[in-house]
């Protein structure tokens, strides 16, 4: 008998095939002609595993699917992708009020880290956001003397006939 984390875990007495084994139904999903699909209350699991901050893999494995499976759903499934974009929302937005809390009572480290993640601050001051303009100007090379007079009289001579 194996131990694993605390719990005693009973060998089995198939043999290994190496391939992966079904998931058990959990009720959240249903397979229609697109492959598998989220029912409404995988929703609410989705979204509150991502506000607790659990990856992919351990949100697929609650809902008793693979992550490629959870995946090819957020891609066909929009309102399961935005149960995910809610949760890490709400996650994010916990994050960064924790950290402005802290920065107010006095937490350099904190303060800090908040106005280089949120502010664009470096530890030799504000970046700068705004976009770098360069202009560069190309000059023919410099003429003789002599040709930049006749190129001259040209241009005379071609302004006094358009005017006739």
């Amino acid at each position: 008998m194996e131990h694993f984390m605390n719990m005693e875990v009973e060998p089995s007495s198939e043999p290994p095939t190496g391939k992966k084994g079904r998931k058990r139904p959990t009720g959240l999903t249903v397979r229609d002609a697109s492959g598998i699909a989220l029912l409404p209350p995988a929703l609410d699991i989705v979204r509150n595993m991502a506000r607790l901050g659990h990856p992919v893999p351990s949100i697929a494995a609650a809902l008793g699917v693979s992550r490629e499976t959870l995946n090819q759903c957020r891609k066909r499934q929009p309102e399961v992708d935005e149960a995910f974009a809610q949760g890490r929302a709400g996650l994010e937005f916990e994050l960064a009020s924790s950290l402005v809390e802290a920065a107010r009572k006095g937490n350099i480290v904190a303060a800090m880290f908040a106005l280089k993640s949120m502010f664009g601050y470096r530890d030799n001051g504000q970046t700068d956001t705004a976009p770098k303009v360069a202009v560069q100007i190309n000059l023919p090379a410099a003429m003789e003397a002599k040709a930049y007079a006749a190129m001259i009289e040209a241009e005379r001579q071609q302004g006094s006939t358009a005017d006739e």
